[in-house]
Order: structure tokens, then C-alpha cells, then sequence
């Protein structure tokens, strides 16, 4: 449902002395443009930032005593409070403007949030993003349940998927503040930290691990890789990553090319090129190196001769090659030796 948010506000101040009136509207930006600090209103009008936070104080108290004979006003604080019982009673104030309103007017709609004693805003801090709630235990209780969900995370080192959080956190949090949490308001909890977020699989967990925010090239190509268990060819990595890209909550979109990924997996030890372009991750058991350089390895961890059959296919099963690029390289007779059944060992090794 859409209200006239831009007219109920102008409505609300109109009664207001004309300084008072054009102090509120830069203040919350109700003139569509950015809101001012009280220094930046101070200096439009002559006055110090302590006398501006007064006449916005005074302006906002005059108006709450007159809001109940606005009935537009009314409908739209209920609507307010009735969204916010369906999100849980909390919700981000950015997530919360775009869940009200097709068309966002988030200045307006904040200054009407200001105008409803049954609404607690909190600012942004360095724990949390903006937020609102209907409910005032869900608001006093916010730090520690914050601090609650840090502590869980800490112990665990790895994302976790809601449903899981649900059966192991809402127990814990009525037990640490006696308050009842619902799942979908345990949801506007963990959206409200800034040190928690949402990774590409939807699984939760703190923001500082590569799964959920990765920060570079190759932290993304790891996910695509974690996501299909299979070796990759560098262009494909690359168009995986945008797609990846676009899942990520809360991240700009970056430009990635096909060569910038390959550039990127070669240097870095948690991928190994396994075939022409192709990679995979080195904790798969792929071992890093040439085609005879695996070969040698397959020997020296074998241990004995092998034959020739068996030594092809432990050496495919490490390199996407074909099966003539493996022979070519068992011809190598300073590296490999060939008995008289036909079995091969490293020169190396074999007795003089």
C-alpha cells in the first residue's frame, strides 16, 4: 500500500513558526534532498548546532501532540506498525522502506517514524545498520543479543544455514534475555549486525569469512568451485563468478575477465592447472605440477614399479590431458625406467 508520505509530512509542519518549519524539513531532507547535519542547518541560519537540535526537538513534540487529528497520518503509522508485526516486530530501516513502499520516499517515511511513540529507531553504530522496531524489549535487547550471535559464530568458523541457526540460537536467546525471539525476527537480527551477512548459498556467518564476503578474484573462483565440485576451464570460472556476483548481498558488481581469472588461479596454491585452461582445487587431491612431474610423484608415493596401464590412468585421474600426452612423456628414459615386464619406475630409484 502506497501513502501520500510526502504530503502528510508537509501537512505536519505546516503549522510550525517558518524557521522551525524549514529547519525540520533540511534536517530529515523533506525537500527531497540529502538530510543536513545540525552544524550544516546551524550555519544556513545563524545558530549553533545545540540550538538547532532544539527547535527540531520542540517541532517534532508539537507535532506528536497534534498528529491524532491527522487521520492520513494515522493510517499511515498503522500500516507502519502493522508491516513491522509482520516482519517480526524489527526490521533494517533500508529493507524495511523498500518492503512498505513500491516507490521509495525514505526521508518522509523516516520523519513519520519519528512521529510514532510505539516506534524505537536505532542509528547506525559500528555494530549495527539502521533499524526500527514496534516492540521495546526486541530494541533493549538488540546489544546482547547481538553479542549473543557474534559469540556463536566465533565458535563455529563456518557459515550455517538458517534453519539451523533457528533451532540453535532461539532457545539460547530467551534463556540469556528472557525474551521469546520468532524465527523471522531472529532473521532482522542477524540483517542488522554489520558484522554478520548472507552468503552466495543463502548460509549465514560473519562477514570477514571469504564464504560469506569474498573480496577478491580468487576468493569468488574458490566459491564457484566449492559450488560444482568439478574441474573448471578459467572462462568458465569467470562467467560463473558473475553470477555470483549478482547473489552476493550487499556487494557492488565488479567486472571480471576471462584472463584477469586465469592470472589469478595460477598463482594462487589453492587451485591446480589440470588440463589445457582447466583447473581445480588442490584440496580435491590434485596435485600441482607438469604431466611428468605428477607422474614422478605417482611413482615416489607407489613406491615399486607400476605398469605402464596403471600409471596412465593415476596420472589421468590428476590431468584432463589426452592418454598420448602420458605415453609421450613415460619415453623421458632419463626420468622413467622400463623393466623387462613392461613396468616402470623412476630412474632414480632403479638399482644399477
Amino acid at each position: 500500500m502506497t501513502y501520500p508520505y510526502r504530503k502528510i509530512c508537509f501537512t505536519l509542519i505546516s503549522d510550525l513558526p517558518s524557521r522551525a518549519k524549514d529547519i525540520l524539513t533540511r534536517r530529515f531532507g523533506l525537500n527531497d534532498q540529502e538530510p543536513q547535519t545540525l552544524e550544516a542547518v546551524g550555519q544556513i541560519h545563524g545558530i549553533t548546532r545545540e540550538r538547532v537540535r532544539q527547535i527540531v526537538e520542540a517541532g517534532l513534540a508539537q507535532i506528536r501532540e497534534e498528529i491524532s487529528y491527522q487521520a492520513r497520518a494515522q493510517e499511515a503509522l498503522r500500516y507502519f506498525s502493522d508491516s513491522l508485526k509482520k516482519l517480526g516486530h524489527l526490521k533494517r530501516e533500508d529493507l524495511f522502506i523498500k518492503t512498505i513502499d513500491a516507490e521509495p520516499m525514505p526521508n518522509h517515511i523516516i520523519f513519520l517514524l519519528h512521529m510514532g511513540e510505539q516506534f524505537h529507531g536505532q542509528r547506525e553504530t559500528e555494530y549495527f545498520h539502521p533499524f526500527w522496531s514496534n516492540k521495546k524489549e526486541f530494541f533493549e535487547s538488540a546489544s546482547d543479543l547481538a553479542r549473543e550471535m557474534l559469540k556463536y559464530f566465533e565458535g563455529k568458523e563456518k557459515a550455517i544455514p538458517f534453519d539451523q541457526l533457528k533451532e540453535d540460537l532461539l532457545g539460547k536467546f530467551q534463556e540469556t534475555t528472557q525474551v521469546k525471539v520468532p524465527s523471522h525476527t531472529l532473521l532482522s537480527f542477524l540483517e542488522v549486525s554489520k558484522r554478520i551477512g548472507q552468503g552466495y548459498d543463502g548460509y549465514w556467518g560473519l562477514k570477514r569469512w571469504a564464504e560469506v564476503r569474498p573480496r577478491g578474484i580468487k576468493d569468488k573462483a574458490y566459491l564457484v568451485f566449492k559450488q560444482t565440485k568439478r574441474p573448471l576451464h578459467f572462462s568458465q570460472v569467470a562467467e560463473l563468478i558473475k553470477e555470483l556476483q549478482e547473489a552476493l548481498v550487499d556487494q557492488k558488481q565488479k567486472e571480471v575477465l576471462s584472463q584477469t581469472v586465469h592470472n589469478e588461479l595460477i598463482k594462487d596454491p589453492r587451485f591446480v592447472l589440470v588440463g589445457r585452461g582447466t583447473y581445480a582445487l588442490s584440496e580435491w587431491g590434485y596435485k600441482p605440477g607438469t604431466v611428468k612431474e605428477v607422474m614422478v610423484q605417482i611413482l615416489k608415493e607407489n613406491g615399486v614399479s607400476m605398469e605402464k596401464e596403471v600409471l596412465v590412468k593415476k596420472t589421468l585421474e590428476q590431468r584432463q590431458v589426452k592418454e598420448n600426452t602420458v605415453v609421450l612423456n613415460l619415453q623421458d628414459r632419463n626420468c622413467f625406467f622400463k623393466d623387462a615386464e613392461g613396468r616402470y619406475s623412476l630412474m632414480e630409484t632403479t638399482p644399477s
